[in-house]
């Protein structure tokens, strides 16, 4: 693959980094690359960061305490996908080397494909299951660990994963397996804001089909002032200008579907329906909200297919392909769900 003005490839063949397959996924694709050093460390070619040169004062800080406190846990391996699936290592154009799990359906262009972002106590070995059924019942899937996570070595930093959840973007476009126009970003917790950072650039959103978005956060300073569950894990005061996603979803052009579960433990459920309220000019932005649902398993209600999915998926494909005699995409149901 190549990119439009340049002769070289828009990603490094697969090389060797201590005994794994790695394939170099550089920025070129967005243009030339930083000025100078300052440029590319607070830049890093993110509209929505802004709010960090604004706040410079912030620089010793940055990687070390935005996302000081998420997780520290020490998981053990929880396990990997049941389902056929490739181990995949990518290199930001920052250096950092991304774990990943990759399904692929046999005709797999002919299927949605879904790039999965967790939340801020998770890894992917902890959501295999999960990988799994988004494998089983709507597609391919690219579910990957940000730096600093699960099998990604360094340092945990907000900036750092948005770069990841990019760089994972950027690999699905690149891959003749997938049709680039039917890729649909899923998020949940943490994984809202970087998807809602991912969908709110304008070079991204004509090749994300909708984003699903499941329990997330205003910003970090909100959920943290709200007393909920994760406060402890957010320094508020440090946490000014952490993930603010309520001043980015203004910006969503992209079809959206927020779930909410009323039972949510960790992150009062309000958050998720000032998100929708805010998502004013998507072409197709709805919330359903489920009373019985927890944090992150609304997607696991027996109804949430048929009452959910399908409904919003639908209606997506038709607004999208009108005057279009192609099929939509297979939706894999579930057997729980087939009668």
């Amino acid at each position: 693959h190549t990119l439009e003005g340049h002769e070289d490839p828009i990603y490094d063949a697969p090389k060797q980094y201590n005994g794994k397959i790695v394939i170099n996924v550089p920025e070129r694709r967005f243009g030339p690359p930083p000025i100078n050093k300052q440029s590319r460390e607070y830049n890093i070619h993110l509209e929505q960061m802004d709010y960090i040169n604004k706040h410079s004062e912030l620089k010793p800080w940055l990687d070390s305490i935005l996302t000081h406190r998420l997780m520290q846990t020490v998981h053990e391996d929880q396990g990997h996908p049941q389902q056929p699936y490739q181990d995949i290592y990518l290199l930001t154009y920052d250096q950092a080397l991304i774990h990943g799990f990759l399904l692929l359906h046999e005709n797999s262009r002919q299927h949605y494909t879904y790039l999965i972002c967790h939340g801020i106590r998770h890894q992917i070995e902890d959501l295999s299951s999960i990988a799994d059924r988004f494998y089983k019942d709507f597609g391919n899937v690219l579910i990957i660990d940000y730096r600093g996570f699960g099998n990604s070595p360094g340092k945990q930093s907000e900036r750092g994963a948005y770069i990841d959840v990019q760089t994972a973007f950027d690999y699905l476009l690149t891959l003749d397996q997938i049709d680039p126009k039917r890729i649909v970003v899923y998020g949940v917790s943490m994984g809202v804001a970087l998807v809602i950072q991912l969908a709110s650039e304008s070079r991204n959103s004509d090749n994300i089909h909708a984003c699903i978005l499941e329990n997330g956060f205003t910003s970090f300073k909100d959920a943290a002032s709200a007393k909920s569950t994760v406060a402890w894990l957010l320094p508020s005061k440090l946490f000014s200008v952490g993930m603010r996603s309520i001043d980015k979803v203004h910006q969503l052009r992209v079809p959206v579907m927020y779930l909410s579960g009323l039972n949510d433990e960790m992150i009062n459920p309000v958050h998720t329906k000032q998100l929708f309220q805010a998502t004013t000019n998507s072409k197709n932005a709805q919330l359903e909200i489920y009373e019985d649902a927890g944090h992150t398993n609304v997607k696991e209600m027996p109804n949430y297919i048929s009452r959910s999915y399908i409904p919003f998926m639908k209606a997506v494909w038709d607004v999208q392909n009108k005057n279009k005699s192609i099929p939509q995409p297979p939706i894999l149901v579930a057997d729980h769900e087939k009668h």
